[in-house]
Protein backbone atom coordinates (compact mmCIF):
# COMPACT_ATOMS: atom_id res chain seq x y z
CA UNK A 1 0.00 0.00 0.00
CA UNK A 2 1.23 3.32 -0.69
CA UNK A 3 2.77 5.63 2.09
CA UNK A 4 -0.20 8.25 2.70
CA UNK A 5 0.54 11.31 4.55
CA UNK A 6 -1.24 14.89 5.77
CA UNK A 7 -0.51 17.58 8.21
CA UNK A 8 -3.19 18.33 10.53
CA UNK A 9 -3.46 21.74 12.67
CA UNK A 10 -4.50 21.56 16.07
CA UNK A 11 -8.20 23.36 16.22
CA UNK A 12 -9.27 25.39 19.70
CA UNK A 13 -12.99 24.96 21.02
CA UNK A 14 -13.34 28.46 20.75
CA UNK A 15 -12.29 28.69 16.43
CA UNK A 16 -16.01 28.88 15.17
CA UNK A 17 -16.44 25.78 12.47
CA UNK A 18 -17.73 27.95 9.77
CA UNK A 19 -14.74 30.35 10.43
CA UNK A 20 -12.47 27.06 10.02
CA UNK A 21 -14.43 25.90 6.41
CA UNK A 22 -14.33 30.00 5.10
CA UNK A 23 -10.64 29.37 5.48
CA UNK A 24 -10.47 26.29 3.07
CA UNK A 25 -9.67 24.07 6.00
CA UNK A 26 -11.75 21.17 7.27
CA UNK A 27 -12.56 20.41 10.93
CA UNK A 28 -11.38 17.22 11.97
CA UNK A 29 -11.29 15.07 15.08
CA UNK A 30 -8.77 11.92 15.85
CA UNK A 31 -9.90 9.78 18.44
CA UNK A 32 -8.93 5.79 19.11
CA UNK A 33 -9.33 2.94 22.07
CA UNK A 34 -5.68 4.50 22.73
CA UNK A 35 -6.41 8.07 21.82
CA UNK A 36 -7.21 10.84 23.63
CA UNK A 37 -9.76 12.98 21.26
CA UNK A 38 -7.78 15.72 19.48
CA UNK A 39 -9.40 18.72 17.39
CA UNK A 40 -7.76 19.41 14.22
CA UNK A 41 -8.15 21.06 10.98
CA UNK A 42 -7.09 19.99 7.66
CA UNK A 43 -6.30 21.97 4.05
CA UNK A 44 -9.39 21.23 2.12
CA UNK A 45 -7.43 20.32 -1.22
CA UNK A 46 -4.84 18.03 0.65
CA UNK A 47 -7.54 16.20 2.09
CA UNK A 48 -9.62 16.08 -0.87
CA UNK A 49 -6.34 14.46 -2.65
CA UNK A 50 -5.53 12.21 0.31
CA UNK A 51 -8.88 10.82 0.49
CA UNK A 52 -9.03 10.09 -3.43
CA UNK A 53 -6.64 7.39 -2.79
CA UNK A 54 -7.25 6.29 0.74
CA UNK A 55 -11.06 5.77 1.03
CA UNK A 56 -11.58 4.68 4.24
CA UNK A 57 -9.62 1.15 4.02
CA UNK A 58 -5.76 2.81 3.83
CA UNK A 59 -3.80 3.92 6.44
CA UNK A 60 -2.94 7.57 6.36
CA UNK A 61 0.11 9.04 8.41
CA UNK A 62 -1.59 12.31 9.88
CA UNK A 63 0.72 14.52 11.13
CA UNK A 64 -0.20 16.60 14.11
CA UNK A 65 2.40 19.23 15.44
CA UNK A 66 5.26 17.05 14.85
CA UNK A 67 3.57 13.82 15.62
CA UNK A 68 2.50 10.95 13.58
CA UNK A 69 -0.29 9.09 14.07
CA UNK A 70 -2.01 6.28 12.16
CA UNK A 71 -5.07 7.06 11.38
CA UNK A 72 -7.98 5.44 8.82
CA UNK A 73 -10.68 7.89 7.99
CA UNK A 74 -13.79 6.88 10.04
CA UNK A 75 -16.56 9.09 8.77
CA UNK A 76 -17.11 12.25 7.04
CA UNK A 77 -19.85 14.83 6.79
CA UNK A 78 -20.70 16.26 4.02
CA UNK A 79 -23.12 19.19 2.31
CA UNK A 80 -26.11 17.54 0.43
CA UNK A 81 -26.59 19.97 -2.18
CA UNK A 82 -22.77 20.87 -3.62
CA UNK A 83 -20.86 17.34 -1.41
CA UNK A 84 -18.44 19.83 0.60
CA UNK A 85 -16.43 18.07 3.47
CA UNK A 86 -17.75 19.30 6.28
CA UNK A 87 -16.26 17.45 8.99
CA UNK A 88 -13.59 14.22 9.06
CA UNK A 89 -13.68 11.61 11.98
CA UNK A 90 -10.29 9.94 12.46
CA UNK A 91 -9.54 6.39 13.96
CA UNK A 92 -6.25 6.02 15.31
CA UNK A 93 -5.45 2.40 14.71
CA UNK A 94 -3.28 -0.39 17.34
CA UNK A 95 -1.36 -2.40 15.25
CA UNK A 96 -2.42 -5.63 17.13
CA UNK A 97 -5.58 -4.82 17.11
CA UNK A 98 -8.63 -5.38 14.53
CA UNK A 99 -9.89 -2.03 12.78
CA UNK A 100 -13.87 -1.67 11.43
CA UNK A 101 -13.29 -0.38 8.44
CA UNK A 102 -15.13 -1.02 4.83
CA UNK A 103 -12.78 -2.31 1.35
CA UNK A 104 -14.06 -1.55 -1.99
CA UNK A 105 -14.58 -4.51 -4.51
CA UNK A 106 -12.96 -4.34 -7.71
CA UNK A 107 -14.17 -6.03 -10.51
CA UNK A 108 -11.54 -7.33 -13.27
CA UNK A 109 -11.36 -9.39 -16.59
CA UNK A 110 -14.31 -10.61 -18.60
CA UNK A 111 -17.53 -12.25 -18.58
CA UNK A 112 -18.64 -14.33 -21.37
CA UNK A 113 -22.21 -13.86 -20.48
CA UNK A 114 -21.86 -10.31 -20.97
CA UNK A 115 -19.51 -10.29 -24.22
CA UNK A 116 -22.78 -11.94 -25.70
CA UNK A 117 -25.70 -9.58 -24.70
CA UNK A 118 -26.12 -9.78 -20.63
CA UNK A 119 -25.80 -6.83 -18.68
CA UNK A 120 -23.69 -7.08 -15.85
CA UNK A 121 -26.26 -6.22 -12.43
CA UNK A 122 -23.13 -4.40 -9.19
CA UNK A 123 -25.19 -5.46 -6.44
CA UNK A 124 -22.57 -4.46 -3.89
CA UNK A 125 -19.37 -2.35 -4.01
CA UNK A 126 -17.85 -2.75 -1.43
CA UNK A 127 -17.69 -5.16 1.93
CA UNK A 128 -17.90 -4.01 6.10
CA UNK A 129 -14.62 -6.33 7.83
CA UNK A 130 -13.13 -6.41 10.87
CA UNK A 131 -9.51 -6.91 10.17
CA UNK A 132 -5.92 -6.18 11.81
CA UNK A 133 -4.17 -2.97 10.21
CA UNK A 134 -0.95 -5.01 8.64
CA UNK A 135 -3.56 -7.04 6.37
CA UNK A 136 -5.52 -3.85 5.05
CA UNK A 137 -5.83 -3.81 1.38
CA UNK A 138 -7.21 -1.22 -1.40
CA UNK A 139 -9.80 -3.30 -2.60
CA UNK A 140 -10.74 -6.85 -3.36
CA UNK A 141 -10.79 -8.62 -6.50
CA UNK A 142 -13.77 -9.97 -8.22
CA UNK A 143 -13.03 -12.25 -11.25
CA UNK A 144 -15.94 -12.05 -12.97
CA UNK A 145 -15.01 -14.25 -15.46
CA UNK A 146 -17.02 -17.09 -13.84
CA UNK A 147 -19.92 -15.76 -15.11
CA UNK A 148 -20.19 -17.49 -18.29
CA UNK A 149 -24.27 -17.94 -19.23
CA UNK A 150 -26.87 -16.04 -18.33
CA UNK A 151 -28.40 -15.42 -14.66
CA UNK A 152 -24.87 -16.26 -13.52
CA UNK A 153 -24.02 -14.96 -10.25
CA UNK A 154 -21.49 -14.42 -7.40
CA UNK A 155 -21.68 -14.05 -3.83
CA UNK A 156 -19.87 -12.45 -1.09
CA UNK A 157 -19.33 -16.47 0.43
CA UNK A 158 -17.80 -17.46 -3.31
CA UNK A 159 -15.10 -14.76 -3.21
CA UNK A 160 -11.67 -15.54 -2.85
CA UNK A 161 -10.79 -13.65 0.52
CA UNK A 162 -8.88 -15.53 3.21
CA UNK A 163 -11.72 -15.54 6.28
CA UNK A 164 -8.56 -16.07 8.72
CA UNK A 165 -7.95 -12.39 7.63
CA UNK A 166 -10.85 -10.83 7.07
CA UNK A 167 -13.98 -11.11 9.27
CA UNK A 168 -16.64 -10.13 6.84
CA UNK A 169 -19.67 -8.56 8.31
CA UNK A 170 -21.36 -7.94 5.32
CA UNK A 171 -24.15 -10.34 5.00
CA UNK A 172 -23.80 -12.83 2.40
CA UNK A 173 -25.73 -11.74 -0.48
CA UNK A 174 -25.40 -11.38 -4.58
CA UNK A 175 -22.57 -9.40 -5.25
CA UNK A 176 -22.61 -9.00 -9.35
CA UNK A 177 -24.72 -10.99 -12.01
CA UNK A 178 -25.37 -11.32 -15.26
CA UNK A 179 -28.49 -10.55 -16.08
CA UNK A 180 -31.13 -10.18 -18.91
CA UNK A 181 -31.16 -6.61 -20.67
CA UNK A 182 -35.03 -4.98 -19.64
CA UNK A 183 -36.90 -4.92 -22.39
CA UNK A 184 -37.36 -1.39 -24.36
CA UNK A 185 -40.65 -0.32 -25.46
CA UNK A 186 -40.48 1.42 -28.76
CA UNK A 187 -43.66 3.67 -29.56
CA UNK A 188 -44.70 2.93 -33.39
CA UNK A 189 -44.69 6.34 -35.06
CA UNK A 190 -47.79 7.55 -35.90
CA UNK A 191 -49.04 7.09 -39.74
CA UNK A 192 -48.58 9.94 -42.20
CA UNK A 193 -52.22 9.65 -43.13
CA UNK A 194 -52.98 9.82 -38.92
CA UNK A 195 -50.72 12.38 -38.25
CA UNK A 196 -52.37 14.83 -40.99
CA UNK A 197 -54.61 17.52 -40.43
CA UNK A 198 -57.81 17.40 -41.81
CA UNK A 199 -58.46 19.75 -44.51
CA UNK A 200 -60.98 22.45 -43.71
Amino acid sequence: MENLKLNAEIRTTEEKLSDVRSSKMVPAVVYGKHQEPILVKIEYSDFLRTFRKSGESHIINLNVWGNSIEVLVHEVQKEPISGDFLHIDFFAITKWEKVHTKIHLHFVWVSQAVKEWAILEEHVKELEVKVLPRDLVDAFDVDISVLKEMWDSIKISELNIDTAKYEILTPDTVVVAASKPAKIEIEEPTSTEEAATPEA
